[in-house]
């Protein structure tokens, strides 16, 4: 609930969960010492599996994501989480301050960045910014976001959604009749994703699929 208490840095009245996201065990840790303080009570992750099915349990009002994450690109779990999690707001924790990583942040749904050299006076502003929803990025970042989506082909290959799903799935190594047990679905579908994606990514094996994938999460991130 939000609070008008000039006094509540964080403009909430009763505690809230918030999510942090980040492949490194110390900067997740050490986010999470930032916000543990008053109403904030921090829940950390280091994977898309576990950051979706941990916000399905606590119900997150805001979320920090490092670009960085176990299983892809925290742009990716940004954009899972706002689709499941109704009102959550998500600050992206990306490595360096050039436009494009906010660029990126702002496409994925993100109201604003953090730098991941911040220190706490800095990480609790714009958690306490983000909460009373107040966007953080510059009129500029903006307008760059319009000119990537302008200039943007309409016939590049994107992978759908589900396709993405199976492809950190498979990334993990987990055989097709293992990813359609954890999806649900049959194997038959499965092995259509992954052909699919295959033929997008433009290579012929799951061994090369590693390195494409580590590239795509790259491009994403920047």
């Amino acid at each position: 609930m939000l609070s008008r208490d000039p006094a509540d840095p964080f403009g909430v009245s009763e505690t809230v969960h918030v999510l942090i996201a980040s492949a490194s065990p110390a900067y997740a840790r050490g986010l999470a010492s930032f916000l543990d303080d008053g109403p904030l009570s921090p829940v950390v992750v280091h994977t898309i599996d576990v950051a979706l099915t941990r916000a399905a349990e606590v119900e997150p009002a805001l979320a920090v994501v490092d670009t960085r994450l176990g299983d892809g690109p925290g742009t990716e779990l940004v954009a899972e989480l706002l689709a499941r999690v109704p009102g959550l707001r998500v600050l992206c924790a990306v490595h360096d301050e050039g436009p494009q990583a906010q660029v990126a942040a702002l496409a994925a749904g993100a109201c604003g960045v953090i730098l991941t050299t911040w220190p706490r006076d800095l990480v609790a502003e714009a958690a306490a910014d983000a909460l009373r929803g107040v966007s953080r990025f510059e009129i500029g970042v903006v307008r760059s976001l319009a000119d990537m989506a302008r200039r943007s082909g309409a016939g590049e290959a994107r992978l759908t959604d589900q396709e993405r799903v199976v492809l950190r799935l498979m990334r993990q190594h987990l055989t097709y009749k293992e990813i359609a047990q954890r999806l649900g679905v049959s194997w038959h579908t499965v092995r259509t994703h992954a052909q699919s994606i295959l033929r997008k990514s433009g290579v012929h094996s799951r061994r090369e699929l590693d390195g494409w994938a580590a590239r795509l999460d790259e491009r994403e991130a920047a």
